[in-house]
């Protein structure tokens, strides 16, 4: 019974195909109905722990399109406090805009635009900005790009305000 769920919980999708063929053999061979129960048990549980991994993985990496965005909060706020300075905003707006649209995390992306990095950009609007050429997952550039669009009017284009 020990060695079928081993086989059948591997968080692999092809060992998970294999402990529902296990958990069906057990079955059909009449083994007892405890052992069959044990295998099937041990196969869903395969299956959600490989879901499980797989979102794990996904939520770590971001799907983030070639961001490697390493910097602390600390050095985040600074560029929205550099921004803000330099375009004359309000530093404790900024950072809430960037709080709510990213939780100042560069590498988001909210696949409903697609919008991308600190301040949840469209492609389209980061390139009318004067850091449209750079990097948009850049959270200096995206501070600064956020800052200039505000000082030229454009605050109401983000959801949070």
């Amino acid at each position: 019974m020990q060695r079928l769920a081993a086989s059948a919980a591997s968080e692999s999708d092809g060992m998970v195909q294999i402990g529902r063929d296990v958990a069906a053999r057990s079955l059909t061979q009449k083994r007892g109905r405890r052992d069959a129960l044990a295998t099937i048990v041990a196969a869903a549980l395969a299956t959600w722990t490989s879901g499980v991994a797989a979102k794990r993985k996904k939520k770590k990496h971001h799907d983030s399109g070639g961001c490697n965005s390493n910097q602390s909060e600390q050095q985040i706020l600074g560029y929205i406090n550099k921004a803000a300075k330099k375009y004359d905003q309000s530093r404790s707006a900024m950072e809430r805009v960037a709080r709510c649209e990213s939780n100042l995390d560069p590498c988001a992306i909210n696949r409903d635009g697609p919008y991308y990095g600190l301040y949840q950009f469209l492609k389209s609007t980061w390139k009318t900005t004067p850091y449209g050429n750079e990097n948009i997952f850049d959270p200096e550039a995206q501070a600064l790009a956020a800052g200039w669009m505000w000082s030229e009017g454009r605050k109401k284009e983000w959801a949070c305000q």
